[in-house]
């Protein structure tokens, strides 16, 4: 993959020699972002050329970064012109694509497909050169429209404020699920944009994107691995197994419908593992196979959570499926304290629920929950 110019530029400036610099700090967090596999050697000590570049979930996270960036640099600019003057000036018109970076991407399903990384610049005309769209702002309250919605939520919804400092703290209480609309207006009273607002959160409050920016732990990997299957050889590669006998496989013959490898990999049309695979190559499918679950966990809880919560949520939601999981009780009640359910009166009982497999309960499963539930409810 290609070094953006920007990065370029970065690691060539005279302050990226200082490492306690400003520079120093976001060129490294872009050398992360922007590759973040490691070069192997051959036999011979030749660096092997890598299939991909990134995952889907690194490639999601990288283009993510890019996008708050730039959102980040529009909001700087609006602040010092709304310290300056109430009559607002519209940013997003001056964005602009500063560089595309071809990427190939691993994607879920085992494919590689060459993908583009976006990168935006603010580029801001002098006033001289062009005359800025003026704009003012107002903020739409919105509050979740459902049974377990308070009266203080509910009073405010629809509220138009022209003053932000007349706006309420979001959440108004734990597990709320208001927020806030930021309205662009023309001269005319007319709506040009809109994005979610902020606001001012109470500081005891934790911010929901920890949740969002959050994956499973090393400890986490490690404690999955012991519940998934696995075969090895004398030497200590993974060998292909049948999912449904847990026995070895023939790679001499036609590769059976349930044909995994490593944790727990569903062998997918295109793969070639006959011959094995490593330890670190298993983890890296696993962590690959992992992503959706984690996207699930990240997509459907609204409350922050501890490290060994969301650890235990994305087992659960990597055995059930995604699709299962954001349908699930489970999510209801940890995102609702509230929440009452007349099947399941407590969330533990809906988590040991998911105790069947193929209809007929399991006693491998009544003990994964278990110990799911330890490790969400104990931090064992």
């Amino acid at each position: 993959m290609q070094t953006p110019k920007f990065l370029r530029d970065l690691l060539q400036s005279s302050a990226y020699w200082n490492k306690n610099s400003a520079e120093f700090s976001k060129a490294n967090e872009y050398l992360k972002t922007l590759f973040p596999r490691h070069l192997q050697q051959d036999a011979t000590g030749q660096y092997i050329e890598p299939e991909y570049d990134m995952t889907y979930e690194q490639f999601l996270d990288a283009q993510k970064k890019f996008d708050d960036d730039i959102q980040n640099a529009i909001q700087e600019v609006e602040e010092e012109a709304e310290a300056e003057n109430d009559i607002l000036v519209d940013y997003s018109q001056f964005v602009e694509i500063e560089d595309e970076i071809d990427v190939r991407v691993l994607m879920p399903w085992g494919d590689i497909e060459n993908k583009k990384l976006i990168v935006y610049t603010l580029n801001i005309p002098d006033n001289d050169d062009k005359e800025p769209e003026k704009t003012k702002k107002i903020w739409i309250w919105h509050s979740e429209d459902d049974e377990q919605i308070c009266d203080d939520c509910a009073s405010h919804n629809g509220e138009v404020f022209e003053d932000k400092d007349d706006i309420p703290d979001v959440p108004v209480h734990p597990n709320c699920r208001c927020w806030v609309e930021e309205v662009k207006l023309d001269d005319n009273g007319k709506p040009i944009s809109s994005k979610l607002y902020k606001g001012q959160k109470p500081e005891n409050k934790t911010d929901k994107n920890e949740t969002h920016a959050m994956k499973m732990s090393d400890d986490g990997i490690n404690w999955l691995k012991d519940k998934e299957d696995k075969i090895l050889d004398k030497q200590g590669y993974h060998i292909i197994y049948d999912d449904q006998t847990g026995k070895p496989v023939n790679t001499n013959e036609p590769l059976p419908k349930g044909a995994t490898i490593g944790y727990g990999h569903l062998i997918k049309n295109g793969e070639d593992f006959r011959n094995g695979i490593s330890e670190a190559k298993a983890t890296e499918l696993l962590r690959t196979d992992i992503a959706i679950a984690e996207r699930a966990v990240r997509d459907n809880i609204t409350v922050p959570l501890t490290q060994n919560q969301f650890d235990a949520l994305t087992s659960l939601a990597y055995n059930i499926g995604a699709k299962n999981f954001a349908d699930s009780t489970v999510v209801k009640y940890v995102n609702n304290p509230n929440f009452h359910s007349s099947v399941y009166p407590n969330l533990e009982s809906a988590w040991k629920a998911w105790n069947r497999s193929q209809g007929e309960i399991s006693n491998g499963l009544i003990n994964r929950r278990q110990n799911e539930w330890d490790m969400y409810n104990r931090g064992i």
